[in-house]
């Protein structure tokens, strides 16, 4: 009976592993803990009646996780000297928490370029080069892209159905000698949405700025300013709503990181943040990460 068990274990063994050896498989993770609070006041809750049931501290200090998750990536040669190549991530919170599906996707890769399906690469983020703090302009969880590189240049297209997104989107970016400059422009479900940024680095100094305009007086600029050295890492952000429809609402943050080494990084943030009809709040976190 053990031999039996043995040999059944084995045939398993080897059926798995038959298609492994056949691709290029690397398992990563990364798992984050938070402690996040705010200085946003506390609030009183009364019933109908008008007596006092509890009072809630929302900016009370709490622990949360950074989207902790486990990655598969597996590529192999196919036909015609092409690459493919498959990616499914993992992600969830603390102890408890449901496990969700992201980073999935599948395509192929050669000398004419990088074609992927499912979650792609949005050339509307060509041009988002300062950060996306208060406002993001892209991301595309369901569609096809197309990326191609042409020296110092890289053009980029994507494609969602109404269904999905509803997004096309064309996209260009220039990078030679610490500069770099980028442009995204994007139909989304009826909307023209289009950012322009350029940034420069050097020495582990970096600066950058973008334009977002998110159509129906919805618009915003970035700055990001950023130095690193011996494993510290500094970053400012400023991004502040410049249209009829946001001129109310700005942040400000300042991130600072240390690579302790070992896959292990430790970082702190503090936000600054003014939204319309809302009292401004600074909130800050301290993030303890581990990578493998």
């Amino acid at each position: 009976m053990k031999f039996r068990k043995t040999a059944v274990a084995v045939a398993l063994a080897s059926m798995v592993a038959a298609p492994l050896a056949q691709a290029d498989v690397t398992l990563s993770g990364y798992i984050g803990i938070i402690l996040e609070g705010s200085d946003e006041d506390d609030i009183d809750v009364f019933d109908d009646d008008g007596a006092f049931v509890e009072e809630l501290s929302p900016g009370d200090p709490e622990f949360t996780s950074d989207d902790s998750s486990l990655n598969i990536a597996a590529s192999a040669p196919m036909f015609g000297g092409l690459t493919a190549y498959g990616n499914y991530r993992l992600d969830s919170g603390l102890t408890g928490s449901t496990p969700a599906g992201d980073n999935v996707w599948i395509g192929f890769r050669g000398g004419f370029g990088d074609v992927r399906i499912g979650e792609v690469p949005d050339a509307t983020e060509y041009g988002q080069v300062a950060n996306d703090a208060l406002f993001d302009i892209g991301g595309e969880d369901a569609g096809i892209s197309y990326t191609g590189v042409v020296g110092p240049v890289t053009f980029g297209a994507n494609w969602s159905p109404q269904n999905n997104s509803d997004r096309t989107a064309v996209g260009v970016k220039f990078g030679a000698f610490g500069f770099g400059i980028g442009i995204g422009v994007a139909d989304d479900d009826g909307d023209t949405l289009t950012s322009v940024g350029a940034s420069f680095g050097i020495a582990g100094f970096s600066i950058a700025g973008a334009f977002k305009d998110f159509d129906n007086d919805f618009e915003s600029v970035g700055i990001q300013i950023g130095y690193g050295i011996a494993g510290v890492s500094l970053n400012l952000t400023i991004e502040d709503g410049t249209g009829d429809a946001n001129d109310d609402e700005s942040i400000v943050r300042f991130d600072v990181g240390y690579g302790l080494g070992g896959g292990m990084n430790v970082s702190g943030r503090v936000d600054s943040i003014e939204s319309a009809g809302v009292e401004d709040v600074v909130a800050y976190r301290v993030l303890l990460s581990k990578s493998f």
